[in-house]
């Protein structure tokens, strides 16, 4: 577990769209970096979209404020990439060099990581070297990188590297449950952050 509290990268009600602390809810398993990320965006009628599923502004996650999920230091900005497309039946599909697509890396206390991935092109609000405090706006959600539409991927790993450094559960300080009482954080639930 992190040593680290974070609270979750948004406000309001979202959904895991992939995530958890086992195999089978697990991000991708087989990259020690990524191990423990979730992906979360928000639903409604259970579709993270209304009416074309191709356009980004249809998405409900799409343009909803990113905040610094504990104090730290910005150690990586990535900010040059469009929005990957989207297909009709959304598969995953990566229209960059890079799968993080425009990112965010922030360093915390005890050698934790936190990154945040498929941030919208131009939007940050913070600038590599700087000093950010937990809650602080740090960008929006766009579409960008490995995707198959708007949402949030955040990992904590012990190190900088996103996919070698050892990814660690993340302990959470303000998830709240909209659905009944579980003890995890898995995959196809709501959770709500304040």
């Amino acid at each position: 577990m992190s040593k680290n509290k974070y609270i979750l990268p948004f406000k309001g009600s979202w959904y895991i769209e992939y995530g958890g602390t086992k195999k089978k809810n697990s991000h991708s398993w087989e990259i020690t970096g990524q191990r423990f990320a979730y992906d979360f965006e928000i639903r409604k009628n259970n579709l993270p979209y209304h009416d074309n599923p191709t356009k980004n502004e249809n998405y409900y996650s799409y343009l909803e404020n990113i905040y610094a999920p504990a104090d730290g230091w910005v150690v990586e900005i990535t900010n040059k990439y469009s929005n990957t497309h989207i297909t009709e039946d959304r598969k995953i599909i990566n229209d960059c060099p890079d799968p993080r697509g425009n990112h965010i890396i922030i360093k915390h206390n005890h050698g934790e990581y936190s990154t945040i991935c498929h941030i919208e092109k131009n939007s940050f609000k913070v600038k590599q070297g700087d000093i950010v405090k937990e809650g602080e706006i740090i960008g929006k959600v766009g579409n960008s990188g490995n995707t198959q539409g708007p949402h949030i991927h955040f990992q904590v790993q012990l190190g900088i590297d996103t996919d070698n450094a050892k990814g660690v559960p993340i302990t959470f300080k303000n998830a709240y449950f909209n659905k009944k009482k579980r003890k995890k954080l898995e995959k196809g639930i709501e959770i709500e952050g304040r």
